[in-house]
């Protein structure tokens, strides 16, 4: 397995996986596995914390392997990451080459976008760290992503969300890879959490304001301030003095999602945020978002979260 470690990686990100394979191979009784790290343009990577660790060969240096495994670096902004991508281009070719040869290509968090420029995630379902769907949709619109699966297996493609979702992505290669039974065993020494499916219930709407679009600001502000509003789509077109089709279309090219959605869930995370710090009741607290149907909210509130209003309220006393 090349663990390719791009600059400014997470750590967790590079010993979090070769922790998983070590013991693996210690549960196996022999070496099932076994990995070197790569670097992009030198044979060391320094961590985003400043850890500085060798790396065996470069990139460009690179030859067949079983496993290409890319780690995730630390998002400082659409931006930047977009810059970090021109990066790979050069060795794009490469890249492509080599993902085609190798029996497994894994990517986890930003590292989809650096795989992605070589083109061969064109032809595959991905998945990501789900703060970065408008990134995704800006710069890679032909990509086909779900930003919302913890992992997403596709033929020898297989990407993940960030820092807790590598455990369960490597658990499951674990599983395809030797048998469900290292993978129980693994999951039970390592503790390794049995994640939802989704990412919905690690959502926050403060990650959809990563944008320079200054009026869509304004406007998510006023959504936020007025909640228990009739927050309609001709209602919020009316406010930015733009047509409902234009307003679509700005949301999804800078947030990512559809107004509607952001609307609902800055609705779910005020309710959060009211039944950890009020003494309200959950009616008085649906109403308090723009809910008059306290069970179509329960409803909404369950399927975002994974539980109902009073069961979350339970967990916060």
């Amino acid at each position: 397995m090349a663990i390719i470690c791009p600059e400014n990686a997470l750590a967790t990100g590079i010993t979090g996986v070769i922790d998983i394979l070590n013991v693996a191979n210690i549960l196996s009784n022999k070496k099932v596995f076994s990995w070197f790290l790569v670097g992009v343009h030198s044979e060391q990577v320094t961590t985003s914390q400043g850890l500085t660790l060798p790396c065996d060969k470069k990139l460009e240096d690179l030859e067949k392997v079983d496993v290409l495994l890319w780690v995730g670096s630390q998002f400082q902004g659409h931006q930047k990451l977009w810059r970090d991508c021109q990066a790979y281009r050069p060795l794009a070719q490469h890249i492509m080459a080599l993902a085609r040869q190798s029996e497994h290509v894994i990517a986890t968090c930003t590292s989809v976008s650096y795989l992605a420029v070589s083109g061969f995630l064109d032809d595959y379902r991905v998945t990501s760290s789900w703060w970065l769907k408008s990134f995704y949709q800006r710069y890679f619109p032909q990509l086909k992503v779900s930003q919302e699966k913890v992992y997403l297996q596709d033929g020898k493609v297989l990407t993940s969300g960030a820092a807790q979702c590598y455990f369960s992505m490597m658990a499951h290669l674990i599983n395809q890879t030797c048998g469900a039974q290292l993978e129980e065993e693994l999951s039970s020494w390592l503790a390794i959490p049995k994640l939802s499916e989704t990412q919905n219930s690690y959502m926050r709407i403060g990650a959809f304001e990563l944008h320079q679009d200054d009026r869509l600001l304004s406007l998510q502000s006023y959504i936020k301030n007025n909640l228990n509003d009739t927050l309609t789509l001709g209602s919020l077109a009316a406010h930015l003095s733009v047509s409902e089709r234009t307003l679509i279309r700005r949301f999804q090219k800078q947030i990512g999602l559809s107004p509607s959605q952001y609307v609902r869930l800055a609705r779910l995370e005020k309710a959060k945020q009211l039944l950890r710090t009020t003494r309200m009741n959950v009616t008085q607290v649906a109403w308090q978002v723009g809910y008059q149907d306290l069970g179509s909210f329960n409803r909404v509130f369950k399927e975002q979260y994974g539980k109902t209003l009073a069961e979350y309220r339970q967990l916060c006393l």
